[in-house]
């Protein structure tokens, strides 16, 4: 039997269980809203000039969404859009990267110190002290 291990990247691992935490409290919030006053996805899809097709898509995930949008679903839910950023603290059990690498940044174009400019080059940032 064949058997597949799927490696992802610390980083990517962060964006998408960022992502997921953000539409899970958006369909919360939905969920909370329906019961309360009835509102339904056509109601929104009104109040923003789009299809509640499109409504649908990006509650359910099938449609990426972007800050704005989360904000102004937020606010057609009577919720305020919050994000903070804490520090991570790594605890037991978890797969949390305690040492994150130094950051590499490709580049089309270089200046040296006589202002010349030189082709593909690579920059490294480290984490300041």
């Amino acid at each position: 039997m064949t058997s597949f291990q799927i490696t992802i990247e610390p980083h990517k691992r962060a964006a998408g269980r960022f992502i997921g935490s953000v539409r899970r409290g958006l369909q919360r919030a939905y969920a909370e809203e329906k019961k309360k006053s009835g509102i339904k996805q056509t109601d929104i899809a009104r109040a923003l000039g789009v299809h509640r097709s499109v409504i649908n898509r990006e509650l359910t995930g099938l449609k990426d969404m972007t800050l704005g949008r989360v904000a102004e679903l937020a606010f057609l839910l009577g919720k305020k859009a919050v994000i903070s950023f804490p520090e991570m603290v790594p605890v037991a059990g978890q797969n949390i990267e305690t040492s994150r690498p130094a950051l590499r940044v490709k580049t089309d174009y270089a200046f040296e110190e006589k202002g010349e400019e030189t082709p593909e080059s690579d920059f490294e940032f480290n984490e300041a002290a």
